[in-house]
């Protein structure tokens, strides 16, 4: 007696069943330095940077895993100024009047502002012409100022500096946690923008200094505006 089953050629096949599931990553699990910086694309000296500043308290997966998924910002109308700025730290200079530059969640809007408003090599009219200024660290961007107009300017050696009339119309205090976003500004318009660019990446703008400036990709050729 044969101990092979004879299979019906015309049966109907029973595909099987399957799912798939994302990895999630476990809180009690730590990156070294260079796995965040495979994971962020980035240089783990800018993974440095991050950790220096605060808004990466920690090299914990479910941390990291959370600043790479963020939103990549894409501007659609106009050209956004982005200030690059590391963490806070004291002036360079002595005759600078800030108590700090650069941004950490430590900081007050106060010192925020101070830090962020003022000197920079810039092209000052476009800053102006926006009427915005986001502050970035590592490419995250970590608080938003309103600009009113041009504040004063200084002249050292080759360098003219720039600063502001703004005030705050945002902040981050912690980038894995959209709850760590305060919105500041009364102004609906500005509300709506400060809420959409707080935590949120910036990696492609051009930069001659300091200020970078983000901008709408141009029209296909006989498109209209």
């Amino acid at each position: 007696m044969s101990c092979f089953t004879t299979l019906d050629p015309e049966a109907e096949a029973v595909l099987p069943s399957v799912a798939l599931t994302t990895p999630q990553a476990l809180a009690g699990e730590f990156l070294t330095r260079p796995q965040a910086a495979t994971v962020l694309r980035l240089s783990p000296n800018t993974v440095g940077k991050l950790l220096a500043s605060g808004f990466l308290p920690d090299l914990a997966a479910a941390r990291v895993h959370a600043l790479a998924r963020a939103p990549q910002i894409g501007v659609t109308r106009g050209e956004l100024p982005v200030l690059r700025t590391g963490p806070a730290g004291p002036p360079p200079h002595a005759d600078d009047g800030r108590d700090f530059i650069g941004d950490a969640p430590h900081l007050t809007d106060e010192q925020f502002l101070e830090a962020s408003r003022q000197w920079w090599r810039c092209e000052p009219d476009k800053v102006t012409a926006a009427g915005v200024l986001a502050v970035a660290v590592a490419g995250w961007v970590t608080g938003v100022l309103a600009v009113r107009g041009r504040g004063g300017t200084r002249h050292g050696g080759r360098d003219v500096r720039h600063s502001f009339e703004a005030s705050v119309a945002g902040r981050v205090t912690a980038l894995d946690a959209p709850e760590g976003h305060r919105v500041l500004t009364g102004d609906p318009a500005l509300a709506d923008l400060t809420r959409t660019l707080l935590g949120a990446r910036v990696q492609e703008a051009r930069s001659g200094g300091p200020i970078a400036y983000l901008k709408a990709p141009p029209h296909p050729h006989g498109e209209m505006a």
